[in-house]
């Protein structure tokens, strides 16, 4: 988008992390799509190739096969050549998918059988015994055990969630009269048209069959969904895990419970933030876990995946001495950036700060035994 970046807004993580000896990529899936379909984008991207969202999957849902090709960021992929995965948000539950996805496989779709010859056999990414392909990855903020407002059926409303792409939009310098964003929603028949505006584009987007269905970003955002989800996706004894989680609240006037957004955090945040910091829904860990959040995401969400095994990071500073098969949980970050802002700097956060971040994430990664 005009030079604006996911990772750094204005700046580049991708390009300072490169100036300073490490091999980054930028991955793009679809951010409304469901996990199972942007895992799937994620290898295909990563490793090249025509997107196959599997024959199963894609008839139970009622969206096509296939999707876009893409020529591969790291062709050589392999179980010799291993990655790092870096996520954020969804970005923590996405790249679960695909670990045991290329580790295990998915029984239903191995099961597949070609009814003609024109159809083709189930893609070698669902047949598994692709162990040690990662070798660490690192959540951010993550989606792990879902959201309250997801749930609540409040999370990003289409109104709101095309009035930040617009705020987006002119803090990058784009004329929003353009079609400045790809959905990556091919999968549904929903394509881009040369000069159509964002406001038609958005139109088709939201009237899509993908709402009609529980495939996709919003219902896998869900604490039903999630745990779901957390029981399909064991964790690997093949991977480093560990975790960053951010708390941009306060203690409420006069009532130290009530956890309220902190001042400095983005205003499209602040209302969801203000609703799970009240919470007293009964949750695993207990309801003031949930209050406390970075905006978008709870603390009780963004640690671990529930029901799988953890550490304090503290405990194991050095990454080297660190085992695989467990999620190195890393201290709070408190009254720094909020859910945007640490991935994209603001008034209070600067790109300083944020390749500062992610330096450090990527000398801890390397540190890893292979």
């Amino acid at each position: 988008m005009n030079g604006y970046h996911y990772w750094g807004g204005k700046g580049d993580i991708q390009e300072y992390l490169k100036s300073q000896g490490y091999e980054t990529y930028t991955a793009s899936v679809g951010p409304l799509s469901s996990n199972w379909d942007r895992a799937i984008e994620l290898y295909y991207y990563i490793k090249g190739g025509q997107v196959d969202y599997g024959a199963v999957h894609s008839a139970k849902y009622g969206h096509a096969r296939y999707g876009k090709f893409y020529e591969g960021l790291y062709p050589n992929w392999d179980g010799k050549s291993k990655i790092h995965l870096i996520g954020h948000s969804m970005g923590g539950p996405t790249p679960r998918f695909l670990i045991q996805l290329l580790e295990n496989g998915d029984p239903q779709e191995m099961a597949f059988v070609p009814k003609t010859n024109d159809e083709a056999p189930t893609s070698d990414l669902f047949k598994g015994g692709k162990k040690g392909w990662v070798n660490s990855f690192t959540s951010i903020c993550g989606c792990h055990n879902g959201t309250i407002t997801a749930d609540d059926g409040n999370i990003l409303p289409f109104s709101q969630l095309k009035d930040f792409l617009y705020e987006v939009a002119v803090v990058a310098g784009v004329s929003t009269s353009e079609n400045f964003y790809d959905f990556n929603l091919q999968q549904w028949g929903i394509e881009k048209k040369q000069g159509q505006s964002f406001d038609d584009y958005w139109e088709q987007v939201i009237k899509s069959r993908l709402w009609t269905t529980t495939d996709n970003s919003s219902y896998d955002l869900t604490i039903t969904a999630s745990r779901e989800q957390n029981a399909y996706c064991s964790i690997s004894p093949n991977v480093y895990y560990q975790t960053y989680t951010l708390d941009a609240t306060v203690p409420g006037l006069g009532n130290s419970d009530i956890r309220l957004p902190q001042e400095s955090m983005n205003p499209m945040l602040k209302i969801t933030a203000a609703r799970m910091g009240m919470t007293d829904r009964d949750l695993p860990l207990g309801y003031m876990e949930w209050r406390y959040n970075d905006g978008a995401i709870q603390k009780a969400s963004a640690m671990y995946p529930i029901g799988q095994p953890y550490q304090d990071a503290n405990t194991a500073k050095n990454a080297s001495g660190r085992s695989k098969g467990i999620w190195y949980v890393n201290p709070i970050i408190s009254g720094g950036p909020d859910h945007l802002s640490i991935v994209m700097p603001d008034k209070t956060i600067s790109i300083d700060y944020l390749n500062d971040f992610y330096l450090n994430i990527a000398k801890t990664v390397r540190q890893y035994p292979k």
